[in-house]
């Protein structure tokens, strides 16, 4: 991806040094410089240079996956599902949420999600033994709606012998991470910067709760432009999404809230 940090490219040391002293952090911030410009930068011999582009350019261009690949994409330390502890929601899943791959949660308002993302997160802190993915939660919240003491109460409830004592539970909250981003541009910057966050932190599940609250907020779908603008939006976070989701062999869970058709329709009618 574009936004790749430049050290993570095996750049010698030095190169790295000189770039972020020029504020040139990710491959787009690379190779958006012409020749000149990093003759300039580097102050070093050509062939440094275009070997610094030629990794770049490789780590932002789509590499082509063979069908084997995606069938052990899961066989790795990262467990293949995570369950949701609802036996029959589970069932239907095959297991819980696939690593690798996005599973949308959609639903009416009022209707729970918010407290399924935080029983998610409570879920994932958990050790591999219990079900868990024994790592730590992104949880992108752009509504302001989540709790850490309703988390709490949840784990307690659900969990009551392991979460018995004060370090179990400052463990759990230690390891979810909240990132409130109340608008569309903020975000999407927040999606383009979480893969070292994802690193850093061992993050094993990304919940964006939710992905329509801010479009609601800033687009009227009655009018056409917006209705372009919008979709391109939604069409980038979901490309990020998705290569979080395979790059890591991580479930993601971007959930929708929805006006069911008969309410709109009652609304209309008013």
């Amino acid at each position: 991806m574009a936004n790749r940090k430049v050290h993570r490219l095996g750049l010698d040391e030095d190169i790295v040094t000189r770039l972020t002293r020029h504020k040139i952090l990710t491959c787009q911030d690379l190779l958006t410089k012409n020749r000149l410009e990093l003759l300039r930068i580097f102050n070093t011999c050509e062939p440094r240079i275009r070997e610094a582009i030629m990794k770049a350019s490789r780590a932002c261009a789509p590499t082509s996956t063979k069908a084997l690949q995606l069938c052990e994409r899961n066989t790795g330390s990262c467990p293949g599902f995570l369950p949701t502890s609802l036996t029959t929601l589970d069932q239907l899943l095959q297991g819980g949420l696939l690593s690798g791959t996005i599973t949308e949660i959609a639903g009416p308002p009022g209707c729970g999600k918010t407290q399924f993302c935080m029983m998610l997160s409570v879920l994932a802190t958990l050790p591999v033994g219990m079900g868990g993915l024994n790592g730590s939660v992104m949880y992108l919240d752009t509504e302001s709606a989540f709790s850490a003491e309703r988390m709490v109460e949840m784990a307690q409830c659900r969990f009551p012998d392991y979460f018995l004592s004060e370090e179990a539970l400052m463990n759990l909250v230690e390891k979810v991470h909240i990132s409130v981003e109340s608008t569309c541009s903020d975000l999407l910057q927040r999606l383009e910067t979480v893969e070292e966050d994802l690193i850093e932190k061992g993050i094993r599940l990304v919940i964006l709760d939710s992905v329509a609250s801010p479009v609601r907020k800033e687009f009227d779908g009655r009018l056409g432009r917006n209705m372009v603008e919008r979709t391109n939006l939604l069409s980038k976070q979901a490309a990020i999404l998705k290569y979080l989701a395979e790059e890591f062999s991580i479930p993601v869970s971007p959930h929708f809230s929805f006006v069911p058709q008969s309410k709109t329709m009652e609304m209309k009618s008013c």
